[in-house]
C-alpha cells in the first residue's frame, strides 16, 4: 500500500509540517550522538528520540504526552519483570517511537470524530510498518524496530500488521503494546470519552490473552507505579 505522505492535504497542513520538522531535529541530533563523548551519547539519544515522539503526536491534539507515559509505563512493566537496565532503557526508547509511522497517516484520519471505514483503518494498520521503514536509517545502539512494527501484535494472533502469534511476539513489542493501549484507554478521543485508571484496567482484563500471562501479570504489579504516571495523578 503507498503512503499517503504526497498528498497535498497530508504534507501541507502545520500540523505535517511541524512533524517532519521535529523528524529533520531528531536526526540532526541523531547525527550528532555518533561524536560526542561517550558518556553523554545517552542524552543525546533521548533527547533525539523524544523529539522525534513528540513531532507525531503534533498531528493529533489528543494525544500530546502519550509517548512519555507509554514509555514511563513500559519501563514500570519491564522493572517488574526483572529485565535489566540496558532492557529497560531499550523499551523506554521503542515505547518513545512506537507511533513513529503515523507521520503518514493523514491527520484527517487520526482525528476522526466518527468511526473509520475499512480503507481508513487499513491506513491506520500500515503505522508500524511504516515506522520501522523510517527507523531503518537511524543509527541507534538499540534495536528498537520489533517493538515499533509488532507493538500492535496481540498474544492470541489477532493484531497487526503480521498476525503473530504467542512467543513470535518480542516481549519488548508486547510491553510497549500493553503500555500503549492502557494508556490510549485513558485519552480523551473524538468518539469517546477518556476512561479513568480503574475502568482502563477492568477493560483490558476482558481480553487478557491479547499478552502472554506472565507479561500481563508484570503489567497487574506496576500497576501503582502506572497510577503515578497516568494522566489523572
Amino acid at each position: 500500500m503507498t503512503p499517503p505522505i504526497l498528498t497535498t492535504a497530508a504534507v501541507s497542513s502545520p500540523a505535517a509540517v511541524h512533524a517532519y520538522s521535529g523528524m529533520d531535529r531528531a536526526r540532526a541530533l541523531l547525527e550528532l550522538a555518533t561524536v560526542v563523548p561517550q558518556h553523554d551519547v545517552g542524552d543525546f539519544h533521548l533527547a533525539a528520540i523524544r523529539e522525534w515522539g513528540e513531532s507525531i503526536e503534533s498531528k493529533d491534539t489528543y494525544t500530546f504526552g502519550h509517548c512519555e507515559r507509554v514509555a514511563q509505563n513500559a519501563v514500570a512493566v519491564a522493572r517488574a519483570l526483572g529485565l535489566s537496565e540496558s532492557e529497560q532503557t531499550s523499551i523506554r526508547m521503542g515505547a518513545h517511537l512506537h507511533d513513529v509511522g503515523k507521520v503518514n497517516v493523514p491527520s484527517e484520519i487520526l482525528n476522526k470524530p466518527g468511526a473509520l471505514t475499512a480503507a481508513e483503518l487499513a491506513v491506520i494498520h500500515m503505522h508500524p510498518v511504516w515506522g520501522e521503514q523510517l527507523l531503518s536509517a537511524a543509527h541507534l545502539p538499540w534495536d528498537l524496530k520489533p517493538m515499533i512494527r509488532w507493538h500492535h501484535e496481540r498474544y492470541d494472533g489477532t493484531g497487526y500488521p503480521d498476525k503473530l502469534r504467542g512467543d513470535e511476539i518480542p516481549r519488548s513489542a508486547q510491553i510497549v503494546g500493553l503500555a500503549d493501549v492502557y494508556d490510549a484507554l485513558t485519552i480523551q478521543r473524538p468518539y469517546r470519552l477518556a476512561m479513568t485508571p480503574a475502568q482502563a484496567i477492568a477493560e483490558i482484563s476482558k481480553c487478557r490473552s491479547a499478552w502472554s500471562p506472565r507479561v500481563f501479570q508484570a503489567f497487574l504489579e506496576s500497576l501503582p507505579a502506572l497510577s503515578r504516571n497516568s494522566r489523572f495523578h
